[in-house]
Order: structure tokens, then sequence, then C-alpha cells
């Protein structure tokens, strides 16, 4: 069977563990079992939170295909693995659905045995189920709280005067677009649409100074620098010194396509 070891180091573990004692310890298990490991991810710091690259290497392995080059994840415990009990609910939801099994040490839990697979699928079934009726009963609570509110997550909150002053440009910024201005207020662009929409209705959106400001910026070539100048005369004395097309375009600050297309131009290449 073709296995990946997770480890991850952890405040518990801090001081007595490595990640190359994890390892080794996963590693010797597998070789044990005679199981061959086909992938070795690690996140190294004490953190749950965060980012995890080894732990995406992993999930991302899962989900490559329908039949993933790897049948089951083999960790020191849960807790390595997971982050959180919801975390935990949709890793193991992942695995279920391409068929991967979990074996955890120590937590005494091996889906690849039968009666572990029953235990571990029940286990999700009535985590899901759990988490359901939380997030339903604490919408309920929400509603119950202010009647009049709407159902669903509130919405984000967000300073007017801002979405504005970036739209717009106002005091020397630069007009954002709706894509950059959404992820820095936190909004989706739907919802900043909605927001431009009303705004502009009610005449408190200036589209003409947004132009203004927008044509105001020097345009930039694709690349984002401006092209540097480039004088024929100079050209035609230093290309018969020139010891390469390379050293000449250094020498002069432009694109080695560029300084070609130029030369094409005077007829010199």
């Amino acid at each position: 069977m073709r296995v990946a070891i997770y480890a991850r180091t952890t405040a518990a573990d801090q001081g007595r563990d490595t990640l190359d004692t994890l390892l080794a310890g996963l590693a010797a298990h597998a070789a044990q079992r005679g199981w061959d490991i086909a992938l070795q991810c690690t996140d190294p710091g004490p953190w749950p939170e965060g980012k995890r690259e080894g732990l995406r290497r992993l999930t991302e392995a899962i989900r490559a295909t329908r039949e993933p080059a790897i049948q089951a994840v083999l960790v020191r415990s849960l807790g390595h693995l997971a982050r959180s009990l919801r975390h935990l609910t949709d890793l193991g939801r992942l695995l279920r659905t391409h068929g991967v099994a979990l074996i955890a040490l120590d937590d005494h839990l091996d889906t690849t045995d039968p009666g572990g697979h029953l235990r571990w699928a029940d286990w999700l079934d009535l985590s899901a189920r759990l988490t359901t009726r939380h997030r339903a009963e604490a919408a309920k609570l929400a509603h119950l709280r202010n009647p009049g509110a709407p159902w669903g997550r509130p919405s984000t909150t967000f300073n007017t005067q801002e979405l504005l002053d970036f739209w717009e440009g106002r005091e020397g910024r630069h007009p954002l677009t709706q894509r950059h201005l959404a992820a820095k207020l936190g909004l989706s662009e739907a919802t900043l649409r909605k927001h431009l929409r009303h705004l502009r209705a009610a005449g408190h959106l200036d589209d003409t100074a947004r132009q203004r400001n927008l044509a105001a910026r020097a345009p930039l070539r694709r690349g984002g620098r401006p092209a540097s100048p480039l004088d024929d005369e100079t050209l035609i004395a230093a290309w018969p010194q020139a010891t390469s097309l390379t050293a000449l375009a250094r020498h002069l600050h432009v694109s080695r396509p560029r300084l070609r297309e130029r030369l094409r131009h005077l007829g010199l290449l």
C-alpha cells in the first residue's frame, strides 16, 4: 500500500520531538506494515493557524486524481493533522470521498481495519450533523436577538469614505479596480458593485473624477516600467564596438527584443 506520512511539531512536543524523529517513527511503522512511502510532508512550528505548506501539498495530492497516488495517510496523532474538530471533519470527509485511509498512531485509529473504518465513518457523520445543527441554532439565535435583521451571515462593515477615496482616487490616491478595492475592504466584488450602485444613485459617487484621475496617471506599457529612450545616432555609433547584443542592450538600458527590432529597422542586423 502506498502511504503519505505527515509530521508537524506542536507546542506539547517542543523540546522532545523534532520533525526528523517524528518522520523516523512514522517511516518505521510504515516499514513494519510493509507499506511504501509515496509522499512525505512536514510543517515546522507549533502554531496550528497560518500557512501549512506541507498539509497543502498533502491535500493537493489527494485531490489530484480520482485514484490518488496515495492510498493512506499516516500521522502520529490527529492533533498533528487538524487545526480543530471542524477541520478534522472536513479532512476526514475529503479522505473518505477519495477512498484514502487514515492511520493515527497515538489515537489508535486505523481505517484500513474494517472496525476502525466503521467507527471513523460513524464519527464523521455524527460530527457533520452536529456542525449543521450548531450553525442552524446560531442563525436562529441571531435572528431572535435582532428580528429585523435578514437571515444569513451578517454583512461586513466598512468605511464608506474609504471606499469613495480609493474608487475616485482622492487626495493623490491611485483609483483602484473593483477586484483590488473589494479585497482591500474585505467584500465580494458583487457586494462592492451593489454599494457602488447605491452611492451613485444617491449622488455621492463622482465617476468623472475617477476618469480624470485615471487619465492623469502616465500610461505604462505592459510590464510596468516605461520604455527608455533610444537614440538612433547613439545606437549606430555604439554598434560597431559592441561585443554582443546583450552587452549593448545593458549599456543602452533597453531590452534585447527592442534593441534587435531597432537594429533591423536601421538595417544593421
